[in-house]
């Protein structure tokens, strides 16, 4: 094991971050907690690799955690330091919405992996050190909770790991990439990745629990209610809201609502503050009040498919692009085989094919295998270039 570098000062921080500027790359990876011992998404380590030592910097201790780790965000945001990560996405939603950093020149290893086409499916960290370098690292931290203080050894060592191999799994898969003549579809895919944005302001976070296919459409105004009601709570006691209420208790609630006072107190599987005022009347209030349903959200904010907003003969156009995409996906199945089909023509991507044209939905490799599979099958892929 390399030398770990824990670093707890802005002091420190700042002065690593100076030689991280002179780097041509860094392993990254964050350790975060989202929604699982407190509210919301914080930032609990960052392990940083510059070829020879693992550094954990520590954001806890900082008295002002976004200037104290300044220095390090203008490396990140630097596109001459290439970033290193494995699945990337989590980390770099949580960077641009705690911090508003937008992190440049990234490369991902697992986008790397998924190119190869060797999978359908994203591989984890642990099972591509030991597919590529053939060992295992221990992934029993896991779960374990990162804003706790001290940390052990245990989650310090497994820390370092999530960034000690990211040098040598990205060159092994970049040369393997090369050999296919796929490192133009690799630069593709990782310079997308610095356009991801965390999207605030979700007009109906409710529609997103899983809870709600437990429940009818009638009932949606009562979820609706319960579900901002619990989060409310959540958030004044900085616990994740599934401390207040289950989201299995939450569409119970639903299907049954607490109407009186001994139904309340009574009540199982409810946080102590819920049946205490001011929350406890608005609790019962919910389960006995003629509640509005949702008011329509405006047409900027609706996320229904392009498909069903169409009829007539724009329906049937609309039905024989995906007729056509679908003849497509086949041939590509036939040329480059299930995995490379999917990553081209998923059914997310046929959708947004329909709508927006392949030559806007599509980056430029994908574009050159469906435009070079239609070709070959004599398909027009004219017909799907453009938008709709």
């Amino acid at each position: 094991m390399p030398l770990i570098q824990y670093l707890t000062s802005a002091d420190a921080i700042a002065t690593a971050a100076a030689h991280f500027a002179t780097l041509p790359r860094i392993g990254i990876d964050l350790e975060f907690d989202d929604m699982r011992h407190r509210y919301g998404r914080h930032l609990a380590l960052i392990q940083i690799f510059d070829g020879k030592e693992a550094y954990l910097i520590d954001p806890l201790p900082l008295p002002d955690m976004a200037a104290g780790l300044e220095p390090l965000f203008a490396v990140l945001r630097d596109p001459a330091v290439a970033k290193v990560f494995h699945s990337c996405k989590s980390d770099i939603l949580l960077l641009d919405e705690v911090f508003g950093v937008n992190c440049l020149n990234i490369v991902d290893t697992s986008v790397q992996f998924t190119l190869l086409a060797a999978e359908d499916n994203n591989i984890s960290l642990g099972r591509l050190i030991q597919a590529e370098l053939g060992f295992e690292v221990d992934k029993g931290e896991q779960k374990s909770n990162w804003l706790k203080r001290p940390l052990t050894e245990a989650q310090k060592e497994y820390a370092a790991n999530d960034v000690l191999y990211l040098f040598e799994l990205t060159d092994r898969l970049t040369a393997r990439l090369a050999e296919l003549g796929r490192s133009d579809w690799a630069a593709q895919e990782n310079l997308a990745l610095e356009a991801v944005r965390y999207g605030r302001d979700d007009p109906r976070p409710w529609s997103r629990n899983a809870a709600k296919y437990k429940i009818s459409a009638q009932e949606m105004p009562i979820f609706r209610e319960l579900y901002m009601l619990r989060d409310t709570i959540a958030r004044q006691l900085d616990r994740p809201p599934y401390h207040v209420v289950s989201n299995d208790r939450l569409a119970e609630l639903t299907r049954q609502p607490i109407e009186t006072p001994l139904q309340l107190r009574t009540a199982n599987g409810l946080h102590p503050e819920l049946k205490r005022s001011p929350y406890a009347e608005q609790l019962l209030a919910i389960g006995t009040t003629d509640l509005e349903p949702d008011t329509p959200l405006a047409p900027e904010q609706r996320k229904f498919p392009f498909r069903r907003r169409l009829n007539g003969p724009a329906a049937t156009r609309a039905e024989a692009r995906e007729t056509l995409l679908n003849t497509l996906k086949a041939l590509l199945i036939t040329d480059h085989g299930s995995t490379l089909a999917n990553m081209v023509l998923s059914n997310r991507l046929i959708a947004e094919i329909i709508e927006q044209g392949a030559e806007s939905a599509l980056r430029p490799w994908q574009q050159q295998l469906l435009r070079e599979s239609a070709e070959r099958h004599n398909e027009d892929y004219g017909q799907i270039a453009e938008p709709f």
